[in-house]
């Protein structure tokens, strides 16, 4: 596409479209970092709003929007607000049967769906996964949706990241696989998506492949959320489960699957086999386990934000069980604490920034980072479009949302990348 000439304009004439939660620490976070560079404040249209039907430009005419303006669009994370979760699940729902565009893998079907009607009765118990995989169906049509009422009513305007690139990154199966196309360094896959049809299937994968320790993951989970690392002895058969996934099981209706928020490792098969299987159902994602460099006896990964083609902010996360999300009772580090040598740094730095490029039309994201103790190699284990939330932590004295504000004024007259198509690339 031709570079938009609005974007050559004084960035503070620029005026900032936020979709995001009204209040809350990410939308608290980016105001602030745009008062303290001088910028003028963004326009926050909920998801609520959006959600109920509201166009996007009438929402954002509601927000503020001056008449005539052409506005950079940012989305932020839709997660951790149970209205908006329950309306993306009634959108992803049987009586929708369009919009599915952006939506990778999109043959499949979704196991037990939710009418509308249910899904909007339904009563928030916040650690349970209410049906992950309608849930992001809803997502992938609703920016399905903003990406088509943006191109209508402001046809030169540009979204932060674009939504045909937050559905593959928000999709672990289809981000692998636009990752190792773009020849980033990832973990093996086990198999292809289509062949982890159940708990047996994903034992004989790993037997032909002779692959004895896995990393399960639910395609699109987050906060750990459907992880499960998984090892099988090739001599005894013996299987051990970790994970903080856990199951209330029914004989006549669909069991209960929640994240217990406390990883504990499981030994029995029946127990194994529902959880596998249950992530089998939504979209399973398999890749090899990386044996990850420690502190002591912690493993770790890396949080690196990564932001216009520069990696900024990097937070190390050492884990008491080989699934290091920070709210699991993980330890924060920065890489000096963690006595990560700089060549290693460097290494998972510059792959952080190779996993970006294979998303030309998007400005910033959050990339996990393992690092191989033998050899130490780094590999991209996640590209989280959301994942510039890291709490108290400066790069270049700044913030987070301040350094990715401060990159866009800098940046802006390249962006996107020339010759990139709006609308990203389906898988």
């Amino acid at each position: 596409m031709m570079h938009p000439d609005h974007l050559d304009a004084d960035p503070h004439l620029i005026p900032l479209l936020l979709i995001a939660h009204a209040e809350g620490e990410r939308t608290d976070g980016l105001r602030q970092a745009r008062r303290s560079l001088g910028l003028p404040q963004p326009f926050v249209v909920p998801y609520e709003r959006l959600l109920a039907g509201t166009p996007l430009a009438e929402a954002a005419a509601e927000a503020g929007l001056p008449a005539g303006s052409v506005p950079l669009i940012r989305l932020d994370a839709p997660g951790e607000h149970f209205a908006v979760e329950r309306a993306l699940i009634a959108l992803g729902s049987p009586e929708h049967d369009d919009g599915d565009e952006l939506l990778p893998l999109r043959g499949r079907r979704d196991p037990y769906r939710f009418s509308r009607r249910a899904a909007l009765a339904l009563q928030e118990q916040p650690v349970r996964l209410m049906h992950p995989s309608q849930w992001f169906r809803g997502f992938c049509r609703l920016l399905a949706r903003l990406s088509r009422e943006a191109a209508q009513a402001w046809p030169q305007a540009l979204f932060w990241n674009d939504p045909a690139e937050i559905a593959i990154m928000f999709d672990k199966r289809a981000c692998h696989r636009r990752l190792k196309e773009a020849g980033v360094s990832v973990p093996a896959l086990l198999a292809e998506p289509e062949k982890l049809t159940g708990y047996e299937a994903v034992r004989t994968a790993m037997s032909e492949r002779r692959m004895h320790r896995v990393f399960l993951k639910l395609a699109f989970g987050s906060a750990a959320s459907g992880v499960i690392a998984y090892q099988i002895n090739p001599r005894t058969g013996e299987e051990r489960a970790t994970t903080s996934l856990r199951a209330e099981v029914y004989v006549q209706r669909p069991g209960v699957f929640y994240n217990a928020k406390q990883v504990r490792t499981l030994t029995d098969s029946e127990d194994i086999r529902t959880l596998i299987g249950y992530l089998c159902g939504h979209g399973l994602h398999a890749e090899r386990w990386i044996p990850k460099l420690s502190v002591g006896d912690r493993p770790l990964d890396l949080r690196q934000l990564v932001a216009f083609g520069e990696a900024g902010h990097c937070v190390v996360r050492a884990g008491q069980t080989p699934i290091t999300n920070l709210h699991l009772r993980s330890q924060r580090l920065t890489p000096e604490e963690a006595g990560i040598t700089q060549a290693s740094l460097t290494a998972a730095r510059r792959e952080a920034l190779a996993a970006m490029t294979a998303f030309p039309a998007s400005a910033s994201a959050g990339i996990d980072v393992l690092i191989d103790r033998n050899g130490e190699r780094p590999y991209i284990a996640d590209v989280n479009p959301f994942g510039d939330l890291l709490r108290r932590v400066s790069h270049d004295g700044l913030d987070p949302y301040a350094w990715e504000m401060s990159r866009w004024m800098t940046h802006r007259s390249n962006f996107p990348l020339p010759g990139i198509i709006q609308g990203g690339t389906q898988v």
